[in-house]
């Protein structure tokens, strides 16, 4: 998205837009050029018109930049599909696989999850108000 897109956005959350302290780079393509090593990156979205088998090596490119940095990476899915355009090869690198539907989140995979319950599979309903605030509307569950 734009510049005035993105402060149209942000300026729905309950902080000031002085507050937000991070650089917010335009691209549609090579996200693994800008990664930032050892900082938490978000790509929004990772945008793949065809060919969408590459989508596992574009995401392992994003991985292969990381240090001690996290990449948060949205890419499109069917309605109905636990899995993002790519099928499973969206999956391999990803150490927290999540799916949206309208009012649901789902745990695809949770890898190095610590705890008793394994978190594969859960979900929980919410609601979303203003585009940016998650109201959680049930405990998870699967």
């Amino acid at each position: 998205m734009g510049a005035i897109e993105l402060r149209d956005r942000l300026s729905k959350f309950d902080m000031p837009l002085k507050n937000w302290s991070f650089i917010a780079k335009e691209r549609a393509s090579n996200f693994a050029d800008v990664i930032k090593p050892d900082e938490i990156n978000i790509i929004d979205f990772l945008e793949v018109h065809d060919e969408f088998y590459k989508i596992g090596g574009l995401i392992k490119d994003i991985y292969d930049n990381l240090h001690k940095g996290v990449a948060i990476v949205a890419i499109q899915k069917n309605r109905g599909s636990d899995y993002g355009l790519g099928g499973t090869r969206s999956l391999e690198k990803a150490r927290l696989y999540l799916a949206m539907e309208p009012n649901c989140l789902k745990i695809i995979k949770g890898k190095n999850w610590t705890g008793v319950q394994n978190p594969n599979g859960l979900a929980i309903d919410f609601k979303l108000v203003q585009g940016c605030k998650f109201i959680s509307e049930s405990d998870w569950q699967r």
